[in-house]
């Protein structure tokens, strides 16, 4: 089993303890980071943002592995995947970024890296979702039905089965109603909060106090709500 931080939204500012808390967590002395903006299409503002807050970190060295400005051959991406000490996924538009990774097989290769632990797995909102099952997004290229502004991306990685909820403060009533098609278990987290998997066992932590999510457990035919508990380390 691998090692996943989930952030479900924030900002570089609210979600630096977060991030901080990646780098303690890697077990590479060098902090190789690995940036993904598959979602954003790359922006360079984003990737510039990445690379300077993973170096006031301490991290040696932060790359970017563009795929929608350049084509990659296997051998290159997993060159760049095997480097990395921490892998962090970017948000933006999931539905894409999921059909970018298809194409290229990169979503086998971070599947990979889960499986044989060789980088902490991190990302926020569409970063964040990519490694569950299905989420809750606004994706212009998810079905989203009349009257409403989030649908459901899915075929996501499935590292975890649950159907996944950033910024779950925004998006409560229309999650709620999307979840009752999903017969299956669920999180909820709003800005701030991440979901954590490390040495076998599952966690919440949170950057700004009053922050907090929520599991939904599927039974019968029913769901079950119950309140996260998260550990401050803003």
């Amino acid at each position: 089993m691998g090692r996943i931080i989930a952030i479900s939204g924030g900002d570089l500012s609210t979600t630096e303890a977060m991030n901080r808390y990646a780098v303690n967590m890697s077990a590479g002395s060098t902090k190789h980071v690995l940036f993904i903006g598959t979602a954003s299409g790359d922006a360079e503002g984003y990737i510039n943002s990445i690379k300077t807050v993973f170096t006031e970190l301490g991290c040696e060295e932060v790359r970017a592995l563009e795929l929608t400005r350049k084509e990659h051959s296997e051998e290159e991406l997993r060159r760049e995947i095997l480097w990395a000490d921490i892998i962090y996924v970017g948000g933006g538009d999931t539905v894409f970024m999921r059909n970018e990774w298809k194409r290229c097989g990169l979503d086998v290769l971070l599947r990979e890296v889960y499986e044989k632990d060789t980088a902490v797995l991190m990302g926020i909102s569409a970063g964040a979702m990519c490694w569950f099952s299905c989420g809750c997004t606004d994706s212009e290229l998810a079905t989203i039905k009349p009257g409403m502004k989030f649908g459901v991306a899915e075929e996501l990685l499935g590292i975890h089965p649950q159907f996944f909820c950033p910024h779950y403060e925004d998006r409560v009533e229309e999650f709620e109603v999307l979840l009752k098609d999903r017969c299956r278990d669920a999180v909820a987290l709003e800005s701030n909060v991440a979901f954590v998997e490390e040495n076998g066992r599952t966690y919440y932590i949170k950057a700004v106090e009053e922050a907090t999510g929520y599991e939904f457990r599927y039974e019968n035919g029913s769901y079950e709500k119950e309140e996260i508990t998260a550990t401050y380390v803003g």
